[in-house]
């Protein structure tokens, strides 16, 4: 069964994945280069806390939970 969007206007750019990449080049070209240097750095703290931090941390957490269980 077909079903027809309701807005036209979303449907269109939902649908091109190219109008997404454009749209999202044109508001990046608005940044500086110490604007870019400080997001790169913001998001690199955050996947490395994701990736490499809190994974440790859980680790670390279920030791200290399983010591607790045994006693």
């Amino acid at each position: 069964m077909a079903v027809t969007p309701t807005d036209a206007t979303g449907a269109s750019t939902e649908s091109n994945p190219q109008a997404k990449f454009d749209a999202a080049v044109d508001s990046s070209s608005e940044m500086t280069d110490e604007e870019l240097t400080n997001e790169l750095i913001n998001q690199g703290i955050m996947i490395g806390g994701q990736f490499i931090i809190m994974p440790k941390a859980q680790e670390i957490l279920n030791e200290a939970m399983s010591d607790d269980d045994e006693e």
